[in-house]
């Protein structure tokens, strides 16, 4: 067996022409002239590239908007709810060269706080010349028993500042009462300005609380009071307050010598339970009142307010 290789076979030209390229690219390399980088060259020609960018972006977001306000003719509200919206993202773009975040733009539906009350004015009207209001205060439900003690005391601290001879509640009865499924609402009234001493605190269901499931529905949803006679501040004429279900549109009561009064329930916050308040009739018992709906269909009646029978 021969020691010489053969130069006319595959591995033999493939080796060859390997060592040619390599002598090839050393000669090049060679050839090159080396020395500083060109630094200033390469941040002008990125910046460049840069502004550049921009502007095709900030073009791309013009010509949206254009497409956009040639049909808010057809869009209509809609339409021009995103005009602006496109118009703002726009502007972003063009001062930063990013869109804006879509979390920043979306608001945040305030929590529910147990300690901050939500006061409604539900009812108002004249007797004797003397202007009553009828209010309600939501106190929403304190989600913790600690928290329960603490809404109590400012709950007792608003009413007392009007009944100096209001007791505290214990903490054994503030323990009884929570619930952390349930409101507490404060109704009272102003004669001239002025809160009575007479009030009333109920309980109600928070929104979509389980009580609220399980309870059967009823267009008397909250229960009610009547006030001004405690100190005989409203005569013969007291005000009821009473709470009903959010769909009851309008209350008419009839009254026994004749004639109605109308009255509409109020929101109290996000309370799923409405309210309303109207005054009672010098000389004259309450027939019937009566709950409708929107639509004018009856809901529900009841004959025990403002008789004295």
């Amino acid at each position: 067996m021969s020691n010489e290789s053969s130069t006319g076979g595959p591995a033999d030209a493939a080796g060859d022409g390997a060592a040619v390229a390599a002598r090839a690219l050393g000669d090049l390399a060679g050839s090159v002239e080396t020395g500083a980088v060109p630094y200033d060259r390469l941040v002008a020609g990125g910046r460049r590239r840069l502004r550049r960018r921009r502007l095709l972006t900030a073009a791309a977001a013009a010509v949206l908007v254009t497409a956009v306000v040639g049909g808010g003719a057809v869009l209509g509200e809609r339409g021009r709810q995103t005009v602006s919206t496109v118009a703002a993202a726009s502007a972003s773009v063009s001062a930063s060269g990013s869109a804006p975040s879509s979390a920043a733009a979306t608001p945040t539906a305030p929590a529910r706080d147990p300690f901050t009350p939500v006061r409604v004015r539900v009812g108002e009207g004249t007797v004797d010349g003397r202007s009553w209001q009828a209010w309600a205060a939501l106190w929403p439900a304190a989600p913790t028993r600690e928290d329960a003690h603490r809404q109590e005391e400012l709950l007792w601290e608003d009413r007392h500042a009007a009944i100096p001879q209001l007791p505290r509640t214990t903490d054994a009865e503030v323990d009884r009462a929570w619930r952390a499924d349930l409101d507490a609402v404060n109704l009272y009234l102003t004669l001239d300005g002025t809160r009575q001493v007479d009030d009333s605190v109920h309980r109600t269901v928070v929104p979509g609380g389980p009580t609220a499931v399980s309870l059967p529905p009823s267009p008397f949803s909250g229960g009610g009071t009547v006030l001004g006679l405690k100190g005989a501040e409203l005569g013969d004429s007291p005000v009821l307050i009473c709470g009903v279900a959010p769909q009851v549109a309008k209350v008419v009561v009839t009254w026994v010598t004749g004639g109605s009064t109308e009255a509409v329930p109020v929101a109290v916050g996000d309370s799923p339970t409405h309210w309303f308040a109207l005054a009672k009739k010098p000389g004259s018992d309450a027939r019937t009142f009566t709950l409708y709906a929107a639509d004018g269909s009856v809901l529900g009646a009841d004959t025990t307010w403002f008789r004295s029978s």
